[in-house]
């Protein structure tokens, strides 16, 4: 296998914790690197300058003067910055027009409606850069569909570039259901001919897509975990995709997410009122009474709390908990829910907190402090997701002696054991059924034995045996990059 020492890999990202988050990728973007960055590689990674409090605080250089990208049949200027983050630096690509906004992709009420030309842009920016200031480069890593023309754009527009023609690109599928699907006439936002759209290369049920165009330009693909792909291959959740994938799969790979164990620790968790160890699990209760306090609830610590942090969308099962959260407050527990998302769903968990106002709390405004607090405090977990391609809360639920009840569907189905109580080994509790029913019936089993402290010491102390940090995986993402040079350098 062709070897490269020290790999050059820039990392782009829509999305990136603390700065800007929608989902997991924002966690993931903010850690791999990281962690990459102990191997022999030189990590960059690059995502669009939005207004965020977060961003303008840091401080940052400007990189070039004005980099001009080609969009259509106009000249569009970007600004790169620069600023460090202690073990790799971070690229913002800057055009207030297209990112000083409230959100990432929309609002509550929708997305944005110019999001195709936003993130050509983005992705054009990037190469327009690399050609001026002649960065060298191994390994573009593309992640989800805001960044997945980049490989369609070096296989034609910038195929005569030859300091660009050695780099090979990976294409990260956190999620297929999300493909950036917009009308055909996007294309000529691309400066790319009708025949391209013509021949199928980004088109797919009439419409233009970005992550097609990926899947069929990128070196290597891969997606966040095992079962994910294997669903997406049998057709399940793969959006009509399969078959795209099918004919890549020689170079479709997985490699399950981890998790950061320096931010995701409570035993230095700046954020949590009392910090705490596996041997020292009993002063969890103190997070949990922090919390309950914080939020304004009035409930026992003998009552259990249920977390939920999630995208507010029928995708995470939002459809199936609204329903079910009459019988949760039936069962006498608690329930937090914080997150962000659809409109309509918000308003029906705001309705229902206003009914529920002692039991229940619903927090719209996600920060990392809340998301810290909860998995801390609350003492059951709950993931209902329709589909997850991999999961990243029942992981964060491990390692703070939470324990998770999740529906059996990719990393969640991947990493989540039933507990049995005839053996009494499991770390958390699992339906298969997508329904308000099945999910109720699985916080009921929870439940009862939440109140048998010893057994629940036991599915407790079995999550925090679990191993899920980045080490392994990251050694695994080195390997893609060298299979992915091999494909382009070596055939």
């Amino acid at each position: 296998m062709l070897m490269v020492e020290n790999l050059k890999v820039i990392y782009v990202t829509p999305e990136i914790t603390p700065f800007a988050k929608s989902g997991e990728l924002a966690d993931v973007a903010a850690s791999l690197p990281k962690y990459l960055s102990s191997l022999p590689v030189e990590v960059s990674v690059f995502v669009p300058k939005y207004r965020k409090p977060e961003i303008e605080s840091l401080p940052m250089e400007s990189v070039n003067s004005e980099v001009i990208v080609p969009l259509g049949g106009k000249k569009v200027k970007a600004q790169i910055f620069r600023s460090n983050l202690g073990r790799y630096d971070i690229y913002f690509v800057d055009n207030p027009a297209y990112f000083w906004r409230e959100g990432i992709y929309g609002t509550g009420k929708g997305e944005y409606l110019d999001n195709d030309e936003r993130f050509i842009f983005f992705n054009r920016a990037i190469l327009e850069f690399l050609v001026k200031s002649r960065m060298e480069v191994d390994i573009i890593h593309c992640n989800n569909w805001p960044s997945a023309f980049i490989p369609a754009f070096l296989k034609t527009t910038y195929s005569p570039r030859k300091e660009l023609s050695k780099l090979a690109t990976v294409l990260t599928l956190h999620n297929i259901a999300y493909q950036g699907e917009f009308p055909p006439e996007t294309l000529a936002l691309t400066g790319l001919n009708w025949d391209y759209l013509n021949s199928y290369k980004s088109s797919f049920n009439g419409k233009f897509n970005f992550l097609k165009s990926g899947i069929i330009h990128a070196d290597v693909l891969n997606t966040v975990s095992l079962t994910y792909k294997r669903e997406i291959l049998q057709g399940k959740h793969g959006n009509d995709m399969r078959k795209e994938l099918e004919k890549r799969k020689d170079v479709f790979f997985s490699i399950r997410n981890g998790v950061d164990y320096e931010t995701w620790d409570p035993k230095n968790d700046p954020y949590l009122s009392v910090n705490y160890s596996p041997s020292k699990i009993h002063r969890k209760k103190e997070c949990k009474l922090d919390l309950i306090h914080h939020l304004g609830l009035s409930l026992s610590l003998e009552q259990p709390l249920v977390g939920v942090a999630s995208f507010i969308t029928p995708k995470k099962g939002i459809d199936i908990l609204v329903e079910a959260v009459e019988g949760i407050m039936a069962l006498g527990a608690g329930l937090v829910v914080v997150g962000m998302g659809d409109e309509t769903y918000e308003k029906r968990l705001l309705d229902l907190e206003k009914k529920y106002p002692k039991k229940m709390c619903v927090k719209l405004d996600p920060n990392p402090s809340l998301s810290h607090k909860l998995v801390a405090g609350a003492d059951i977990f709950l993931i209902p997701s329709l589909f997850e391609p991999c999961g990243l809360n029942q992981l964060y639920s491990f390692r703070y002696g939470t324990v998770p009840v999740v529906r059996h569907t990719g990393g969640l189905a991947e990493t989540v054991k039933p507990f049995d109580p005839r053996s009494l080994r499991g770390n958390g509790f699992v339906f298969r059924e997508y329904s308000s029913r099945a999910l109720l019936e699985a916080l009921k089993k929870a439940f009862f034995y939440f109140a048998k402290p010893e057994v629940w010491k036991r599915i407790v102390v079995s999550g925090l045996k679990e191993d899920f940090s980045w080490e392994v995986s990251a050694r695994k993402y080195l390997e893609l990059y060298r299979k992915a040079l091999k494909i382009k350098r070596g055939g």
